[in-house]
């Protein structure tokens, strides 16, 4: 099978980059991983197309070693260094691992999917290359060759699919947004590697149905200080008109202490220092959970559930507390776009928007997809030395990072 052009195409949706392929499979799709593809990028094609294998249970301590061998031992998610991690990672059909290798049967690579089945969307991570194969390898057709296979397979059961991108290269970059996963938000200083602090950007693609069926039909309401990132996103998607709100906010003092008094936490750290950490109220289903990474120093993964406004007032407070009392250098939260005091409460607090993600949070008991808003937090200065395409430097003159909009184009 041969595809030209594609770097030329644009794609839009999930299906027209599957289209590319014809969209004729075999019904065992294990094939997938042995397309013979052309594409026209004379770069790539005179380099070595490593066989993909799905990993099984065995291969987990040869894509440990590749992440210690890639990363010296620095990389900040440790369980990408633990062979029973990977090991149950690989069991669990959540997950893909993809192995790439040579004719010589020698791992070279490695690169994963994790399918969240129940919320419909799906992370791409952990593409690893080992150091001495790094301008060997064809990274674009093996690229291809994975995601070919983890969105075929998983069609019409994850309708998002998304990954957190580097900002060290613009290579990354330019791999995701060629198959159709464009930058969408902005993560300032938010990950270490190599003992250096990073930015990264959130790539996505979307199934159509996602943008059309699945799509919540009400006007989203949002604060027009998120309007930027809106007209951003509504660019390439035409989401429509929002309401635009400005709210104003005003709490019960007595209310507010009430509830603070009633207050505790609840903090389980792992083996590799992880921290789940919910604070909670006494006699109330509310809370605000989150985890926390003691090596990037980061706060992800929130979730909340509150049943009025001083509640989520007095979380965040105590969040404010914890990013100044714990050396937290990014925090992290997705905000429903039907929540304008919500949003208005993290905008006042410190957290700017900056990435608007439409259809992101599946409702399985309304069978819908609601719109949300990042809106995140950083500390210190962002390195001038972001290595960017297009697209990211178009989002970063909207988010009013002026500063480093500079366009690293890809060069062979």
């Amino acid at each position: 099978m041969q595809v030209s052009k594609l770097i030329l195409k644009p794609i839009i949706t999930l299906d027209e980059f599957l289209d590319l392929y014809d969209g004729s499979f075999s019904s065992d799709y294990k094939n997938i991983l042995n397309l013979d593809f052309e594409l026209d990028l004379n770069r790539d094609n005179q380099r070595i197309c490593p066989i993909i294998h799905l990993a099984k249970p065995a291969d987990a301590g040869v894509i440990t070693q590749i992440f210690k061998d890639v990363y010296e031992g620095t990389y900040p998610y440790k369980q990408m260094e633990d062979v029973q991690e990977i090991k149950n990672m690989i069991m669990d059909s959540n997950y893909h691992w993809f192995l790439f290798k040579l004719n010589s049967n020698e791992v070279v690579g490695c690169f994963a999917a994790h399918m969240e089945f129940e919320k419909k969307r799906g992370l791409l991570y952990g593409f690893a290359i080992k150091r001495k194969y790094q301008k060997i390898i064809n990274i674009l057709k093996a690229f291809i060759g994975c995601i070919l296979y983890a969105w075929k397979v998983n069609k019409d059961k994850i309708l998002v699919w998304y990954a957190d991108v580097r900002t060290y290269d613009n290579i990354p970059q330019l791999l995701t947004s060629l198959c159709g996963l464009k930058p969408i938000a902005f993560f300032p200083n938010k990950d270490v590697f190599f003992n250096n602090i990073e930015s990264d950007f959130m790539h996505i693609i979307y199934d159509k149905n996602a943008l059309d069926k699945y799509r919540d039909k009400k006007k989203p309401k949002i604060i027009r200080q998120a309007l930027g990132c809106y007209n951003y996103s509504n660019s390439r998607f035409h989401l429509g008109s929002p309401k635009v709100e400005n709210p104003k906010i005003s709490f019960d003092e007595l209310k507010m202490k009430k509830i603070e008094r009633n207050l505790y936490k609840k903090i389980d750290e792992d083996r590799f220092g992880f921290k789940a950490m919910i604070l909670l109220y006494k006699n109330s289903d509310s809370y605000f959970k989150f985890i926390y990474n003691p090596y990037t120093k980061s706060i992800e993964k929130t979730k909340y559930k509150v049943k009025n406004l001083e509640e989520l007032h007095v979380f965040i407070k105590q969040i404010k507390k914890l990013i100044e009392n714990s050396d937290v250098r990014y925090f992290e939260c997705f905000v429903s776009s039907f929540e304008p005091l919500h949003q208005k409460i993290f905008f006042k607090a410190g957290f700017k928007p900056r990435g608007y993600i439409f259809s992101w949070d599946y409702k399985k008991n309304k069978n819908i997809f609601e719109d949300n808003i990042v809106f995140n937090y950083y500390k210190g200065n962002i390195k001038n030395n972001l290595k960017i395409i297009p697209e990211a430097s178009k989002l970063l003159k909207v988010l009013n990072f002026n500063a480093y909009t500079k366009t690293n184009f890809f060069k062979g």
